[in-house]
């Protein structure tokens, strides 16, 4: 199993273990608002599986997710690569991908980590701005 810290420490990102086999980091992305938007980031690390949570991406103005979020995560789950977008039994919309532990090391680590943060400053301000009142739309999300 790959050690999570040290794939961590290898990027200059703090980890702290919350419990065994889960660790937490916090990351901050430019969205072009005043402050850059912080998101937090989980890594569940299994026997056969490491999965790198960006956990919540969003939290939808109301307990209900509004339709327009859930058509705006069904259509850019296929444009997205190595990554979904899912809600948790909180409905918050996550960013997640998922690794074979056989084939995470630093390197794979690292991209995943840009991945993530690529994702987030890219889609959370679309579903800030999709949550934003009726009659808000959205453009497909595709990433270069």
């Amino acid at each position: 199993m790959v050690d999570i810290a040290a794939c961590f420490r290898h990027y200059g990102w703090t980890c702290d273990e919350v419990d065994p086999g889960v660790w937490h980091s916090v990351f901050a992305v430019e969205t072009g608002r005043e402050t850059g938007e912080v998101y937090d980031l989980y890594v569940l690390a299994a026997d056969d599986w490491v999965q790198l949570a960006v956990s919540p991406l969003y939290t939808p103005s109301f307990r209900a997710v509004p339709e327009r979020i859930l058509s705006f995560l069904l259509h850019t789950n296929q444009d997205l690569r190595l990554a979904r977008l899912a809600l948790d039994a909180d409905g918050d919309v996550n960013l997640l991908v998922d690794v074979p532990a056989q084939h995470i090391n630093a390197e794979m680590f690292g991209q995943v980590l840009e991945l993530l943060a690529y994702y987030a400053s890219e889609l959370g301000p679309q579903l800030r701005s999709i949550d934003g009142g009726p009659g808000a739309t959205f453009a497909s999300f595709v990433g270069d």
